[in-house]
């Protein structure tokens, strides 16, 4: 049985993220399942020119892992991840060719398609081959690209391109044999949109490294050395971007919730300036605390999170939102990798009711605290109960983590719903 693996236009040798969510899960269920796995990445050619050397380097990695890998470079022309109309012609014209190669090429039994472009090619491949589609929906696309606003971009699809990527999400999701959610928000918003599919859907959620239990008072002593926290009372940030404004906010309120603590508030990021990132938020906050910001590898993020006391996920309305209904509906469906990886490192969560699947899950299984749900006196006192009951927090945020973000559990999710697929195959 040969699966394919598709993504489009992600960056398949740069990004973090499909190193986490992509390579480290395909290499876990090649090792498991013993089925031929191929990754294939539509990559824009700029960058295929660009990144040769890395492309070859991850081809060689992924084939000791028992996966092959084929970029295929395409035009693409802007500099951004949604498609609107007027370049989805030749998206589309570069996406059958792909298709066909693929098709004939490959023949693959099972298709799997990460996000609504891949799984335009998905589509094809399974009308001419009859092989099974996973349409890996990820995220809200329409709803996403016409109402997020996030590190600075405006909206990225208007009214017109909405529409047609919604008729688009009809005509995937019709095709498809089973159809991955971000989340169980996420899941119950297409089941409400499209009658039909409930049957075909499934929760995959972020997937995630996490360390053995007994591993982390070990990190958690070595951390705190490296980092310098002492024995300061440590909550930690970790980003690509940050949004100011509510980080800043949500300090302000720890610090105030408990005036008495040694506060230290620490910035795991990758932002061109870190340090000067750290020299605003003293100013903003004063000098009672401590506040330090740096780079940190993403293989080393969850063994500095273990030096933290408390872990941070704040997200604030945007303003340009307005009262678009779909924003709503994105910001119920989010689950973030930092989400994934707080719990890991056996943190509790404070965090936003913005941050969507995270503060339902974090309501649900007492995992930390909705802040912008609760006033400054009960702020103040679930975190004097988390002081007197730190060991059981830990314990249920790591549990948590290791049941359904493991890259293993993740992976085992994966491989019933194909095992299902190619099974009705024959």
């Amino acid at each position: 049985m040969h699966v394919v693996y598709l993504i489009a236009i992600e960056d398949v040798v740069r990004s973090p993220l499909i190193r986490s969510q992509v390579i480290a899960l395909l290499k876990v269920m090649a090792a498991r399942s013993g089925r031929r796995i191929t990754l294939v990445a539509l990559y824009p050619i700029a960058n295929w020119l660009r990144f040769r050397r890395e492309i070859r380097l991850l081809r060689r990695e992924l084939a000791e892992a028992g996966i092959a890998l084929h970029v295929l470079p395409i035009l693409f022309l802007t500099r951004l991840f949604y498609i609107p109309r007027r370049w989805l012609p030749l998206y589309l014209a570069q996406a059958w060719v792909a298709a066909v190669w693929i098709r004939f090429a490959l023949r693959p039994s099972l298709v799997h398609c990460r996000s609504y472009p891949a799984a335009l090619i998905g589509r094809w491949i399974r009308r001419w081959s009859g092989c099974p589609l996973v349409f890996d929906a990820r995220a809200l696309y329409p709803e996403e690209g016409a109402s997020r606003i996030e590190s600075g971009k405006t909206r990225l699809l208007d009214e017109q391109d909405f529409a047609l990527w919604k008729r688009l999400e009809g005509r995937l999701i019709a095709s498809a044999d089973a159809v991955a959610a971000v989340s169980q928000g996420m899941a119950g918003i297409l089941a409400d949109q499209y009658a039909d599919v409930a049957d075909r859907l499934f929760v995959a959620p972020a997937c995630t490294s996490v360390p053995p239990f007994a591993g982390l008072s070990t990190w958690r002593s070595a951390g705190r050395r490296e980092l310098g926290l002492g024995d300061r009372l440590t909550a930690v940030y970790v980003g690509g971007w940050v949004d100011r404004q509510a980080l800043s906010s949500l300090f302000r309120a720890l610090r105030d919730a408990m005036p008495a603590a040694a506060w230290h508030f620490l910035l795991l990021v990758s932002v061109a300036d870190p340090q000067g990132l750290a020299a605003w938020l003293q100013g903003e906050l004063g000098p009672a605390v401590a506040c330090t910001a740096r780079a940190a590898p993403q293989g080393e993020v969850i063994r500095l999170l273990a030096g933290a006391d408390l872990a941070v996920l704040p997200v604030w309305r945007p303003v340009g939102a307005g009262a678009d209904d779909r924003y709503e509906k994105v910001a119920r469906t989010i689950l973030s990798v930092k989400f994934t990886e707080y719990l890991a490192a056996g943190l509790p969560v404070i965090v936003s009711r913005w941050a969507g699947a995270a503060a339902e899950i974090v309501r649900a299984h007492d995992l930390g605290i909705v802040y912008d749900e609760a006033s400054p006196q009960e702020l103040a006192a679930w975190l004097a109960r988390w002081q007197a009951t730190r060991a059981d927090f830990s314990t249920r945020a790591w549990q948590y983590a290791r049941d359904h973000f493991a890259v293993d559990a993740v992976a085992a999710r994966y491989g019933e719903v194909y095992r299902r697929l190619l099974d009705r195959r024959g």
